[in-house]
């Protein structure tokens, strides 16, 4: 995978999908402590190395994406095709 890939959601498995439809299918959750994890089963964390503006956005003060390292992104994409992100502020 080269620096830069988008991981999630996958780029081939979305192809063709609407991006609002992408966005209302609830496939990413934000929360702000250890509580807000507890009705998710079978979690992997990923440690982002850094939060970036939207690549539709880039120039936004709005920091919704994430950047990973290699290990993490592949962390990330051994977690599985169906899978949910729950964005975590620690």
């Amino acid at each position: 995978m080269s620096a830069g890939a988008q991981v999630w959601p996958d780029p081939e498995l979305i192809k063709g999908v609407s991006s609002d439809l992408v966005m209302e299918g609830n496939l990413h959750t934000y929360v702000t402590s250890e509580a807000g994890l507890a009705p998710f089963k079978n979690v992997t964390r990923v440690k982002a190395s850094r939060v970036i503006p939207s690549k539709f956005a880039p120039n936004s003060d709005y920091l919704a994406d994430v950047e990973l390292s290699a290990a993490a992104a592949q962390q990330f994409r051994a977690a599985g095709e169906a899978c949910r992100v729950v964005y975590f502020k620690d």
